[in-house]
Formats: structure tokens, sequence, C-alpha cells
């Protein structure tokens, strides 16, 4: 009698994950042609030429401001200690490091590719 309470239980479980999945997913993808699949490059450049969206300075401010909230948190749940932070911290700034290197080629790749749109 488990065994069968248990199949039915995961059976109905599995029911409500597929009914609730497209609702889940159903949230508006700003710059994204549904169609296709693929990101509306018009809209996107304009974006990126004008500052908007996320590639505006105040959400990469934001995004910033997040992350090192997250890196603090997360050594909170760890109990780093003091020395154990400073390490810490350094990973992450060389992290960064790659990651500013990293947006700078992507930027420029933007720039190449919308310039090519006009």
């Amino acid at each position: 009698m488990k065994v069968h309470t248990s199949v039915m239980t995961a059976g109905v479980l599995m029911a409500a994950l597929f009914a609730a999945s497209p609702a889940a997913f159903a949230h508006d993808h700003k710059g994204m042609d549904h169609r296709e699949g693929k990101h509306n490059k018009k809209e996107m450049c304009e974006d990126f030429r004008e500052g908007k969206g996320k590639f505006s300075e105040e959400h990469r401010e934001e995004r910033r401001q997040e992350m090192q909230e997250h890196r603090a948190e997360m050594a909170d749940r760890l109990m780093l200690t003091d020395e154990q932070r400073v390490i810490w911290s350094e990973i992450h700034d060389e992290r960064q490091e790659k990651h500013h290197k990293r947006m700078e080629k992507w930027q420029k790749k933007m720039e190449k590719r919308c310039d090519d749109m006009k």
C-alpha cells in the first residue's frame, strides 16, 4: 500500500510540475524575438549605443553591489576568519579583473557588430 501511495504521489507531483512549467517561463524577455529564439539585434544595438537596460552604468553598479553583498553573505556562512577573508577578497578581485578584461573584449565586439548594422 505504501509503494502504491508513493508512486501516485510522485505522479501527481510530476503532473503539477509539468503544468506549472509554462507559467514559470512565461515572463517577458526584452530584446528577444520568441519566434526565432534570438535577440532582436536592432533593439539590442540601440540599447547598447544609448546605454540603456543592462548596458547602463546604473545596472552595472547595481549588479556589482549585489555581488559584493553575496560574497559577504557567503563569507559569513562559511565562517571565515579575518585572514581567510583577506584571501577570499584577493581571489574575487582577481576574478573581477578577468571579468573586466572579458567585458572590454565583449564591448569592442558589440561596437563592431552594431556599427556593421548601420
